[in-house]
């Protein structure tokens, strides 16, 4: 069906754009699509794909729900956008939801539909829960409803990693670090080779302790402790404060750089891409993003994936799990067309829907070979396959086949995508939680965090000596990181024990 797009004002005076039914479409168009519902869609752009009309995504959707869509591209900030309009009461029937936590505040002010109203008339969604429960019971609210369709696969664009210079080890007969000792040793060495440089370089300051933590066994944050069965406070442990003496190490030595509390992302793209920093965590895109980019002007530049090294020697080398995500689809307590939108979430969990999300139209978009899904069109990289055909955007999939993606990497990064699931550290569950633990949290719980990433910035830099840890343990216990433990204990239980059906 043919689309159109234009600026509107809506009534709640939040810009957007529409897409819908053009008044020009074919006698034939208007015939074939003439008997299906018209369902309202409101949701939001990605900054670096803007929306396109004619993008087949679109097509793929309606025909999946045998429905037609008036699509309103919301402007941004999306929540503040997204809150005038479920403060206006006047509902697009389908929501694209940003994440779970802002459904379920929606949901229970009576604003959604609960999703397993509708189960019986949802039956791949049943047969997928079934597969996948611990990615369904992270959508479910704090009373056990699902005001948010779950999602899995394109999450794994998320995925983060240890890299390292191949080129420059090989050149230098270096060994890659199986332990944080090893570590702190190669990154002598390369400091000694280029006086200049911070051989391990990151950004975005203390937030890459929650990639570095689980190197320890710990994490950065309230997490899951599978083996002891309790929920821990990962900055409070002994682990974590053996992780601050490396890094204070490392600061004091010049190894990373001495602005890494402010380094932004182009300041820490221009430390790898001029022999400064060697070593990093970061996204496993950054492989591809970073040779292509950097082998116009040096053909070796090779940066690739390694094991994360432990953070004790013989110790377990695991990687923080990244490689989630939490976009889903919603549907308006007041719709009329609430048949026809739960038929549709229901075929994005089919293996139809799957396939069709992910890849299109077979034979047109896309062949099989060998029993594999090739792309016929030759996208350099699925940045380019987003742009021409809106698949694996924003409110556009519900179980993604990421092979679609990994067709299109390098085999560098395809050979790490195969290498680095088994370093994966338990992904840590995000419960759902009731308004009152929502007060806790936003209040002491933001006292909680300032305070550790305020302290633990001045043990890293050393304007506070690790000596002080214990006062350090005693601050925190202090503003009542227990009760912030309980709570999370108790909403997890719930989670656990929620029926999904």
């Amino acid at each position: 069906m043919k689309k159109v797009i234009s600026f509107i004002i809506m009534m709640v005076f939040v810009p957007g754009l529409m897409i819908g039914c053009s008044d020009d479409s074919s006698t034939t168009e208007l015939a074939s699509n003439k008997d299906r519902p018209t369902i309202t869609f409101y949701t939001n752009e990605h900054p670096s794909w803007p929306t396109d009309e004619d993008w087949l995504v679109w097509d793929l959707m309606e025909d999946g729900g045998n429905m037609n869509m008036d699509i309103t591209i919301a402007a941004e900030p999306y929540n503040e956008s997204l809150n005038l309009v479920i403060a206006s009461g006047e509902l697009p029937d389908l929501i694209g939801m940003p994440d779970y936590a802002t459904g379920n505040k929606y949901g229970s002010q009576g604003a959604l539909v609960n999703l397993l109203d509708h189960i019986k008339n949802m039956p791949n969604l049943q047969a997928w829960m079934d597969q996948f429960p611990d990615a369904a019971r992270a959508a479910l609210s704090h009373d056990g409803k699902m005001y948010v369709s779950p999602n899995i696969g394109i999450g794994e664009t998320n995925r983060m990693l240890w890299l390292y210079r191949k080129d420059i080890f090989a050149e230098h007969d270096l060994e890659i670090p199986n332990n944080w000792d090893e570590l702190h040793t190669v990154l002598q060495e390369l400091k000694k080779i280029y006086p200049e440089s911070y051989p391990l370089g990151f950004r975005n300051g203390t937030d890459k302790i929650r990639n570095f933590a689980a190197n320890f066994g710990t994490d950065w944050n309230y997490y899951y402790d599978s083996k002891k069965d309790e929920w821990r406070y990962g900055p409070l442990e002994e682990n974590y404060r053996v992780m601050l003496e490396y890094l204070n190490k490392f600061y004091q030595e010049g190894l990373i750089p001495q602005d890494f509390l402010s380094l932004d992302v182009a300041g820490w793209q221009e430390l790898m891409s001029t022999n400064t920093s060697f070593i990093t965590q970061d996204y496993i895109s950054r492989i591809d993003m970073f040779n292509v980019a950097n082998r116009k002007e040096n053909e070796d530049y090779t940066l690739v994936n390694m094991p994360p090294p432990a953070g004790f020697s013989e110790g377990p080398q695991l990687d923080y799990s990244a490689h989630t995500q939490q976009r889903g689809y919603s549907i308006a307590v007041n719709s009329e067309h609430t048949d026809t939108v739960i038929q549709f979430i229901d075929w994005t969990f089919s293996e139809e829907g799957k396939d069709a999300l992910s890849w299109g139209i077979e034979g047109e978009t896309y062949v099989k070979e060998d029993g594999e899904k090739k792309w016929i069109e030759d996208y350099p990289s699925p940045s380019e396959l987003r742009t021409e055909t809106g698949i694996s955007l924003y409110s556009t999939y519900s179980w993604f086949d990421y092979d679609s993606h990994m067709v299109l990497f390098s085999d560098e990064v395809k050979q790490a995508y195969k290498e680095n699931p088994q370093y994966d550290a338990p992904i840590v569950p995000v419960p759902a939680f009731s308004e009152e633990e929502q007060k806790v949290i936003a209040i002491q719980g933001e006292a909680i965090t300032k305070h550790r990433d305020e302290e633990i910035a001045k043990f890293i830099i050393g304007k506070r000596d690790l000596s002080e840890w214990d006062a350090y343990v005693q601050e925190i216990e202090d503003l009542g990181v227990q009760e912030l433990i309980d709570i999370y204990e108790e909403a997890y239980n719930r989670m656990q024990e929620a029926e999904l059906n």
